[in-house]
């Protein structure tokens, strides 16, 4: 032992040793969530700590990597330690006013990819949140314009962070509106293309959630209420009214959801397209076509 303390820890041993204790507080994939937290503190990927498995830490890196651990095994989300997530190939940031951007809502982007959406379009984004959708597509279609809607200030503060990061801040028009308003402007039938994600878990299932979602994603983003379904009964008549005749809209849901909301959308005037699951064979993204324009 050195005179000035024990030795650094090298990768492997900061990797065995972060693994270990993130496992025994019950964290998901200890091993893998130890690695992210030691890559990104790095800079490096997986390939790269095998590499460098056998170097030694520097001593900042040691105690930096030190508090990520514990702030880990305390549950808070590794995207909110290290301040990023990646989504459909780029990295947003993140942080307690916006929802963690999930790979299931990559579904949207890839129906929205899928879509003949013409170039010079307007797209709307309700309920844009950290700005995922309207930023990603802002990025994949440059020749398209993008309305991002949120009701949370906070949110849209880190939605145009990550627009101004991504270099679309001039495409991505960011307007502070709840699903029930009208978001001022000039907006009545002029989207070719809503997409939203919005809130679809109830009350009942917020209690059973993972400590990383409940304790310190944004509420507000994730419980539309008693059923679940508040928000889409908010969010079809907008996007009816923010719709072109023969638009489309792309919606997320939550598991058993897809009837309801068919049934609600074909009362408000959109003809039902495809429904798309998810990895595990959920029904996820709903995909319809306005049929006229709306009130």
């Amino acid at each position: 032992m050195s005179p000035d303390g024990p030795a650094p820890l090298t990768v492997a041993q900061a990797l065995r040793e972060g693994a270990a204790r993130l496992g025994s507080s019950g964290v998901p994939d200890p091993r893998e969530e130890a690695a992210w937290l030691l890559c990104s503190l790095l800079g490096t990927d997986r390939g790269g700590l095998i590499v460098r498995r056998e170097q030694r830490l520097p001593v900042a890196a040691a105690a930096t990597y030190e508090i990520w651990i514990a702030r880990r095994a305390g549950r808070e989300p590794a995207q909110h330690i290290v301040g990023t997530q990646e989504f459909f190939g780029l990295e947003f940031v993140v942080d307690r006013r916006v929802l963690i951007p999930r790979p299931e809502t990559e579904g949207l982007l890839e129906a929205a990819l899928a879509l003949d959406v013409e170039p010079g379009a307007l797209v709307a984004d309700l309920g844009t949140g950290s700005g995922c959708l309207a930023v990603t597509l802002a990025v994949r279609r440059p020749d398209l314009r993008v309305l991002a809607i949120d009701r949370s200030g906070a949110a849209l503060e880190v939605a145009r962070v990550n627009a101004l990061r991504h270099g679309v801040a001039a495409r991505v028009e960011l307007v502070q509106a709840a699903f029930a308003e009208r978001p001022p402007g000039d907006w009545h039938a002029r989207a070719s293309l809503v997409l939203s994600n919005p809130p679809y878990v109830s009350e009942a299932e917020w209690a059973g959630l993972e400590p990383e979602v409940r304790d310190h994603d944004p509420r507000e983003a994730l419980v539309a209420g008693p059923t679940g379904l508040e928000a889409f009964r908010e969010v079809v008549p907008l996007a009816a009214w923010l719709a072109r005749p023969a638009g489309h809209l792309l919606l997320e849901l939550g598991r058993g959801q897809a009837g309801t909301v068919s049934e609600l959308l074909t009362y408000s005037g959109w003809a039902m397209v495809a429904i798309r699951p998810d990895m595990q064979g959920i029904p996820r993204v709903l995909v319809a076509r306005r049929g006229s324009v709306g009130d």
